[in-house]
C-alpha cells in the first residue's frame, strides 16, 4: 500500500506553534515508519547527507473546531497521531501523559493531527483544506 501521510494544523496558532508541532508530528512519523526514510546520501564531495522522507508531507491548515472530528473520521486509517492541548500545557512528559490518561478522547482538543494512509482515503477526509500559509 502507498501510503499518504498529511499534517493538518489549526490554522490560527501562531507560526512558531505551527512549525514546532509539526516537526513534532514528523518526528513521530518517522519513528513509527522508519521505511519512509531514504538512504543517506552522498555528495559529489564525500559528505554524507541524512536520509530524508521518500513521500511528500503536505502541512495543510483548517479551524481548530474541525480538527476533533478530522481526527475522529480518520478512526480506520493506518496511521493517525495528535498533538493535544495537553501537551502545549504539561510540563513534562509525565505530566503529559497524566493529563491525557485523565480525559476520554473526546475531552481532548488536537491542536494538529497528523494522518497517514492510502491516497484515496487521505484525500476524501482532507482534499479540500488548504496548504498552511
Amino acid at each position: 500500500m502507498s501510503l499518504k501521510p498529511v499534517i493538518i494544523l489549526d490554522e490560527t496558532l501562531l507560526t512558531g506553534l505551527k512549525t514546532n508541532f509539526a516537526a513534532i508530528l514528523g518526528m513521530s512519523l518517522g519513528r513509527l515508519r522508519p521505511d519512509l526514510i531514504g538512504a543517506d546520501t552522498p555528495t559529489q564531495d564525500g559528505e554524507v547527507l541524512a536520509g530524508i522522507t521518500t513521500v511528500a508531507l503536505p502541512v495543510l491548515g483548517a479551524p481548530a473546531t474541525e480538527l476533533p472530528a478530522l481526527f475522529a473520521a480518520a478512526a480506520d486509517l493506518p496511521l493517525r497521531l495528535a498533538y493535544m492541548r495537553a501537551a502545549f500545557e504539561a510540563r513534562d512528559y509525565a505530566d503529559y501523559t497524566a493529563r491525557i490518561a485523565a480525559a476520554p478522547l473526546a475531552g481532548h482538543a488536537p491542536q494538529a493531527i497528523l494522518l497517514a494512509g492510502p491516497r484515496k482515503a487521505v484525500d476524501r477526509l482532507c482534499g479540500s483544506l488548504p496548504l498552511l500559509r
